[in-house]
């Protein structure tokens, strides 16, 4: 007896030892006197099986080797409540004796799965005469041979160590340890409880200091796999199963920050922001009442973000985000996964590609939304057609959508300044206005603009409809992003899969993400009919039962080809169409055919669609955006207050109206038709020929005083119709000739296109002239 040692107290047995009738598994242990001690921490995991996932079996192919002849499978379950398999079945009473079983626990998880004869000596006998702890070790060592196979247990070091054969060994915690770094989710998978789950010696403090020391290990380490786990599926929008996984990551660990954090990001995501803010009430109440401690200001900044909706403010301006979000597969994970990256470290790089209609928008949006919740800055800007040849519009558009008022844009230095400040709009700078000698130059400044806001936030750059940007702006991200090293700044820009409307600069651009610049190009493709089920379920709620749902999605998505802008556009409409609603209800006729055709086209369901969303407009909305389906997709707001006699604000009224339609959208300066299909069928459905003439007519003489290239032609594309012939062929060809001069070879372009209509019913000599016309232009490109 060790001096100074309490008296006798004999042991208890625990309940969950099968052997429970065996207080030592060495009767000559007996009668050893305890050391007073801390008790042992106990916090019960609640991984035993992930949401959604199957239970997992140990990995025969990897955790069954071949054993040797003799020697029987051993099996130690060591999560939950503790167990042994010997062969494939229960182990017989001896082999789960409590010493027993800490002696091929410690030696199964120890180096090479050997230990010194003293070392275990120290964590089983620690109160016990050396005679005595020897003799108790060497019969517990005979009763396992006995039953596990004199190979199982083996004597190295001239019989001062014992080794525990790795031959037809498993075990559990082994296993974790392996797939934690391997696969997350079947790692969790085998974590059914505490490690030895209610599991003590009375007799031995070191093994208290191990088993604490093991649970630590385990614990921590499937908290942070579970929220590894639970970040994974907010990836892939699998928002409640990331609930689920951090909610059991605060279970092991109340007081984890991450996991706080995961929650309330996947709550918030999923539509649920007064439960992300309750549990983050809940968070800092415990936090406060059992350590005195608040949450970090990243927490609460997050809390804020929730509470205030900061976080939807860009994506709510480029897209709609009524419709739920549909998972498109590989491209959400890949576009997800790196929005996550580029939160922590940069640059990286997206390219969203797909057709008209294909949802860019909606999901560049949904990639907005996750930057800026984890704490990011917005600046995105979408784009017209009429922007390709004015030189930094694209960059000008960044600025307007956020990037000069950044945190942090102070802190470029002046010289930089000096250059951003002669072409952005809201850049102020100390020194004067620099104008830059090329696109490098700016480049250069704008990786130090970059660089100084990153340093506050994590900075997203997002460029919607990126074809239609101009050349120098493109040019001057590419060179500003692989000027940055080790930056948290993601570019993200959307754009069609031809590479012929685009730039060179452009493709130049998209070829280097995912090769000098880090990141990704996905492809979004149609709806499945699985997705357009989701999608009638969560917009036709008008829809009476399963089977309506059903035949309303099955007509959507053949007649739609799963175009998502023409099946959102048609869902929307039906809102306030009630005859049309019955009539895709009906169709196909019981027992016909899927194919069998609509009686009514989907351009024209489209159409209806639209119109009945008009009608719930009041007249002064209407007119409104009558008059601004003349102008094409850009919505010029003072030429609009001209074709109606009107007001600027009252103009501005009427346009916010829209835009809470839907019809029009805003990127904080100037306003747009959402899709050109939209001014089409409001150009055709609101205005008689007369009107329509009219308005042409006097948006003409307006733009007579415009000597801006946009202006100049806007004004012959108008005039082509209602004035057509050789004079305005000629004006055409004019403004075609100065968009050369100023290198503005779309707009030159375009301005064939309309020498071509003013002449479309001429004779030779017309043809001739635009032969001629649209040579002299391309020769000049070539």
């Amino acid at each position: 007896m060790l001096r100074g040692a309490p008296p006798h107290r004999p042991q208890r047995a625990h309940p969950a030892v099968r052997n429970a009738k065996s207080i030592n598994e060495n009767p000559t242990a007996e009668g050893c006197c305890t050391l007073p001690r801390a008790p042992v921490r106990t916090v019960f995991l609640r991984y035993a099986i992930p949401l959604d996932l199957p239970q997992l079996r140990l990995d025969e192919s990897v955790a069954k080797p071949a054993s040797h002849s003799g020697t029987l499978t051993l099996e130690l379950i060591t999560f939950g409540v503790p167990g042994v398999r010997v062969g494939g079945e229960n182990a017989p009473p001896e082999v789960e004796w409590r010493k027993n079983l800490v002696l091929l626990t410690y030696l199964a998880l120890s180096p090479d799965q050997t230990r010194s004869r003293a070392q275990i000596i120290g964590l089983l006998w620690p109160d016990t005469t050396d005679q005595r702890a020897r003799h108790s070790l060497n019969e517990a060592v005979r009763r396992l041979r006995a039953c596990l196979g004199v190979e199982r247990l083996q004597s190295t070091g001239a019989g001062e160590n014992l080794t525990l054969s790795a031959d037809g060994l498993r075990v559990d915690a082994l296993e974790f340890d392996r797939l934690a770094d391997e696969d997350n989710s079947a790692a969790l998978q085998l974590v059914r409880g505490e490690f030895l789950e209610g599991f003590a010696l009375d007799d031995s403090p070191a093994f208290d200091t191990w088993l604490g020391g093991r649970r630590e290990h385990y614990e921590t380490r499937a908290m942070q796999l579970g929220i590894r786990v639970g970040e994974q599926a907010l990836t892939e929008s699998l928002h409640e199963q990331a609930a689920e996984h951090a909610r059991r990551a605060l279970q092991a660990r109340p007081f984890a920050e991450p996991a706080a954090n995961l929650l309330m990001r996947a709550l918030t995501l999923a539509g649920d922001s007064a439960g992300a803010l309750a549990a983050y009430s809940d968070f800092c109440a415990g936090l406060k009442r059992e350590l005195d401690e608040n949450a970090s200001n990243d927490l609460q900044n997050l809390a804020d973000r929730i509470r205030s909706g900061r976080w939807l403010r860009a994506s709510a301006q480029y897209a709609d985000v009524d419709p739920p979000f549909l998972d498109r597969g590989s491209a959400s994970r890949t576009a997800f996964s790196i929005v996550a990256r580029a939160t922590e470290a940069g640059p990286q790089g997206l390219a969203i590609v797909g057709d008209p209609g294909s949802g860019r928008t909606r999901m560049l949006a949904e990639c907005a939304g996750r930057f800026a919740l984890r704490g990011g800055v917005v600046a995105a800007g979408r784009l017209l057609e009429s922007d390709h040849d004015a030189p930094w519009s694209a960059l000008r558009a960044l600025a307007r959508g956020g990037l000069t008022e950044a945190p942090g844009v102070a802190a470029t230095s002046p010289k930089h300044l000096a250059v951003l400040a002669s072409i952005l709009p809201g850049i102020t700078s100390a020194a004067p206005p620099v104008a830059p000698r090329d696109a490098a130059e700016v480049a250069a400044a704008l990786a130090e603009l970059i660089r100084a806001v990153a340093e506050e936030q994590p900075l997203l750059l997002a460029i919607d409809d990126a074809h239609f940007a101009d050349p120098a702006t493109i040019e001057a991200l590419h060179g500003a992003m692989l000027q940055l090293r080790e930056t948290p700044v993601l570019l993200v820009l959307t754009t069609t899969p031809d590479v012929e409307e685009a730039a060179r600069a452009l493709v130049r651009l998209r070829g280097e993400i995912g090769r000098g610049l880090a990141g990704s190009a996905i492809r979004l493709t149609p709806f499945t009919p699985a997705d357009v089920e989701r999608l009638v379920e969560a917009l036709a709620t008008w829809c009476e039962n399963d089977d309506e749902r059903d035949r309303l999605a099955r007509r959507i998505s053949f007649d739609t080809g799963g175009n998502p802008f023409l099946a959102v556009t048609l869902l929307r409409g039906l809102d306030h169409a009630v005859t049309l609603r019955d009539d895709l209800k009906s169709w196909p006729q019981r027992n016909a055919t899927l194919d069998s055709p609509l009686p009514i086209s989907v351009p024209e369901l489209a159409r209806m669609a639209i119109v009945a969303n008009l009608a719930t407009m009041k007249r002064s909305a209407r007119d409104v955006v009558a008059a601004a389906s003349v102008l094409n997709m850009g919505v010029d707001v003072d030429l609009l207050v001209h074709l109606l006699d009107g007001s600027v604000p009252d103009v501005e009224e009427e346009l916010a109206a829209l835009e809470r339609a839907r019809l029009i959208t805003f990127d904080g300066q100037r306003y747009a038709f959402a899709a050109p299909l939209i001014a089409q069928v409001v150009c055709a459905e609101l205005l008689t020929p007369g009107q329509r003439r009219r308005l042409l007519e006097r948006a003409v003489e307006a733009l007579s005083g415009r000597d801006d290239l946009e202006g100049r032609l806007l004004r012959v594309q108008l005039r082509a119709e209602t004035d057509p012939g050789r004079q305005t062929a000629e004006e055409a060809g004019t403004v075609a000739r100065a968009a050369h001069a100023a290198g503005a070879m779309r707009t030159a372009k375009r301005a064939v296109a309309a020498a071509a209509r003013a002449v479309r019913r001429g004779g030779e000599d017309d043809a001739a002239f635009v032969s001629a016309l649209r040579n002299e232009v391309a020769a000049a490109e070539s």
